[in-house]
């Protein structure tokens, strides 16, 4: 371990008590105050409130049980000193995220700088985004004819995106649940190894695990973001967390209650009941409404008692999608360390490394003070960190050399590294053999009864997926709810 680290790495540890008991008398829960509305919704992160916010703008009334002590689920802000300030989970928006539209409503400040293609590392090798435009970059890339039949395969995938919105998805479009993005793109592309390569490095940090491991479906759902002029990704201006503050300020904090981890969730043909423990106390309550939207991620749903029990397709869906894995690593270096990541004095952040570093994003710190590096690591290397199998001066030594090893002396610029870990299925993904478009997919977007379920990984792998869910419940309640 280097001699520059001055401060030790804490270990952060999420911790959660499950609470399983198989049976409740009614002696024994307690009726919390206020506890009718017309929705509950279970999790207060991006879906959960912006179904809170659809729903208030349709005069619906909804409280959110949040099992934690903070609002926002994956979009939290870290602070530091100095006040710098790096993301801890949701880095970014996509342009056609429909949450920007609240945002704006809502007058949150928002910034971009950057296109959907990044700087990136390829066989040891520098490609800096330093260009107007997307397509300026990958001819600096490639050369004529590579980036001629690159063109030609894009706007096929442009037009087979256009023809998944066509429901059902033709029988010819769902085969290809049955390949990987990776084989049929090399299969299919005619792309050269160099550009197929290209399209891996740019798209496997957006589904969090190896484009080996997802379906041709999926990717070329995912290729969206990319195709043509691309997407630009946006920021909120003061962090990410600013924005869930400015949303759950609109629909009233009075409305939120927090640290209540739901245990049962029991539909009746007039209503439902939700049960949810304390963290604090371990006091259990119960909250009853005309419906209730569940927006907890995919891999806590089966820490709910659904009374009845989950129907047997959504059962399949739940256990046979996969997931994706993140880390977080946030690095705190001398501000002269800057000119590791500047080319002809402009900033190449991001960067997509393709290794151990993840994809390096540059977090907000003064001029003259210290900066701050985020790294969001994904796939096999964020499911060894996550794991802490080898220990955290382990994971800090691979950091540290992979650093020097892409830039040569700059871990003695390194004074801190803090550590932040997720759930190893907390990215949506679809394996081969799956898809957001299948017929499993299609009973998660159903309500079973009163049971109404949203989240990403009901639509897609980004806080799209989020946003777009709490938009479909939010109609079907408010056409149910005159």
């Amino acid at each position: 371990m280097t001699k520059h680290l001055l401060n030790p790495i804490r270990r952060f540890t999420a911790f959660t008590v499950l609470v399983l008991s198989l049976s409740l008398r009614t002696d024994e829960v307690y009726a919390a105050d206020n506890n009718v509305a017309d929705v509950l919704i279970v999790g207060a992160g991006l879906s959960g409130l912006s179904s809170a916010y659809y729903l208030k703008k349709l005069n619906k009334t909804a409280v959110i049980l949040e099992m934690s002590p903070h609002i926002g689920g994956r979009i939290r802000t870290a602070s530091y000193k100095d006040n710098a300030q790096a993301e801890v989970g949701l880095e970014e928006f996509w342009e056609s995220n429909p949450v920007l539209q609240i945002m704006r409503e809502l007058n949150i400040p928002l910034e971009t700088s950057y296109t959907s293609f990044s700087s990136f590392y390829y066989q040891n090798t520098l490609y800096p985004f330093t260009h107007n435009n997307n397509s300026d970059f990958l001819k600096s890339v490639i050369d004529a004819n590579e980036y001629q039949a690159y063109q030609k395969w894009d706007q096929q995938m442009v037009d087979l995106y256009k023809q998944l919105q066509i429901r059902p998805v033709a029988v010819n479009l769902m085969a290809l649940k049955d390949i990987s993005f990776a084989d049929w793109i090399r299969q299919n592309s005619g792309l050269s190894t160099k550009t197929q390569e290209f399209v891996r490095i740019e798209t496997e940090p957006e589904y969090a695990t190896s484009w080996q491991k997802i379906s041709a479906l999926d990717g070329i759902a995912e290729w969206h973001f990319f195709s043509g002029a691309g997407q630009s990704p946006y920021h909120v201006v003061g962090g990410n967390q600013y924005a869930a503050q400015k949303i759950a300020k609109f629909i009233g904090t009075d409305n939120i209650r927090l640290n209540q981890l739901v245990t049962h969730i029991k539909s009746t043909n007039t209503g439902v009941e939700v049960t949810a423990t304390d963290s604090g106390t371990f006091k259990q309550q119960v909250y009853r409404a005309k419906y209730v939207i569940s927006t907890i991620p995919l891999f806590r749903l089966d820490d709910i008692q659904f009374s009845p029990p989950l129907s047997s397709d959504r059962k399949e869906a739940i256990q046979t999608q996969s997931g994706g894995s993140y880390f977080t690593a946030h690095v705190l270096v001398d501000s002269k360390a800057r000119h590791f990541w500047m080319h002809k004095n402009e900033s190449i952040l991001p960067i997509l490394t393709d290794g151990p570093l993840g994809v390096i994003y540059e977090g907000k710190a003064k001029p003259g003070k210290d900066a701050l590096l985020n790294l969001l690591i994904s796939g096999t290397y964020a499911d060894r960190f996550n794991s802490r199998s080898n220990g955290l001066e382990d994971d800090q030594k691979t950091l540290l050399e992979a650093f020097d090893k892409q830039w040569p002396g700059f871990s003695m610029s390194v004074k801190q590294m803090t550590f932040y870990r997720y759930h190893p299925r907390a990215i949506a993904s679809w394996p081969v053999g799956r898809s957001r478009f299948d017929s499993l997919s299609d009973s998660l977007r159903v309500p079973q009864g009163r049971v109404y379920f949203a989240g990403d990984f009901t639509e897609d792998t980004h806080s799209n997926g989020a946003s777009q869910s709490a938009i479909r419940v939010a109609k079907d309640l408010g056409l149910l709810l005159k």
